[in-house]
């Protein structure tokens, strides 16, 4: 490309360059190896209210090993589930790392969802117990849909997921495209949020955040040995659950200390001895798997996973001659 244009790639642009399950899981590992090395920069981001439980954040991330310097400006709109738009939509800014001058601009949605799931996976792999044979999934919508394959992808013994949405419909549609996509898996529909940590040796919740009431799942309900991938912040799990778990794990301790500072999530969430979990993978830190020590990780969704994969999505783009070129 001519040093004064960059490329655009739009939703159907990233969509159609195709980017694997296994590609994206690599490159979520490698961000969180390269940030555990302190190889990355990773200001927490900045977040504004935009009314009725909706924001919207700003993250900015540097991996030089990647090749990878930019940021994401992405909303959460939990209301346009109703609208039947998606709730999490953004963009994705890249950057040259020798010249600063932009890259490219491409819609991040679907980077947004594949990297979330590809984060729950890598957690899992470094986190769960090797022998784990049953999932559980709280909220059945785009984060689920990446997250299971991911899981799946990394427990070679899981054999069977329990599942609840308050939309049945979706839950049905996810069953359905579930089954079909990861076969052998046997799917259990539960009733009540409360029966999804049943048994299950990892659960991944990714409700809408900002609902009213109380967290769905309190004390007492995952199971000893289990652990907890929390997409959704502190959405399903009660401070009471949360701090019942023997070992919390962050996705980024600093940046899920600084929004518990911010006072609108996380505030009584047990951050005080957290271990970080790109420091896990570069193997800084050290985890024993227990069968009776719960793990909470919490991926609160962190820069550095979206340059890199979107940097790989770039390269793809420019490999194939997907997009439009636009002058700067």
């Amino acid at each position: 490309m001519a040093a004064r244009e960059l490329l655009y790639l739009s939703r159907d642009d990233v969509a159609v360059l195709d980017l694997g399950l296994l590609d994206v899981l690599e490159a979520v590992e490698e961000s969180f190896r390269q940030k555990g090395l302190g190889a990355a920069q990773l200001p927490p981001k900045s977040s504004i209210a935009a009314g009725e439980g909706a924001f919207a954040q700003a993250m900015a991330a540097a991996v030089p090993a990647a090749g990878a310097l930019g940021l994401k400006w992405v909303s959460v709109f939990a209301a346009n589930r109703e609208r039947g738009l998606p709730t999490t939509a953004g963009l994705i800014v890249l950057s040259d790392t020798e010249t600063g001058l932009p890259l490219t601009v491409m819609d991040a949605t679907l980077i947004t969802a594949l990297r979330t799931g590809a984060s729950a996976g890598v957690a899992a792999r470094h986190l769960a117990r090797s022998d784990s044979a049953v999932a559980g999934v709280l909220g059945c919508g785009v984060q689920a849909r990446a997250s299971l394959p991911a899981l799946a992808a990394v427990l070679p013994t899981l054999a069977s997921v329990r599942c609840f949405d308050v939309d049945a419909l979706a839950t049905e549609t996810f069953v359905n495209d579930m089954e079909g996509a990861l076969r052998g898996l046997e799917f259990v529909v539960c009733d009540a949020p409360h029966e999804v940590p049943a048994g299950a040796d990892v659960v991944v919740t990714a409700i809408p955040m900002g609902l009213p009431g109380p967290p769905p799942l309190g004390k007492g309900l995952l199971e000893r040995g289990a652990l907890a991938v929390a997409l959704d912040y502190d959405a399903s799990w009660s401070t009471a659950a949360m701090t019942a778990c023997e070992r919390v794990v962050c996705d980024d301790v600093r940046q899920a200390r600084a929004t518990a500072a911010q006072g609108s999530h996380l505030r009584e969430a047990p951050l005080d001895a957290a271990l970080d979990l790109g420091e896990i993978v570069a193997g800084r830190a050290v985890v024993q798997h227990s069968r009776r020590r719960r793990t909470l990780c919490l991926n609160l969704g962190i820069a550095t996973h979206d340059v890199v994969v979107a940097r790989r999505v770039y390269e793809r783009a420019v490999e194939r001659d997907v997009g439009t070129r636009l002058p700067l």
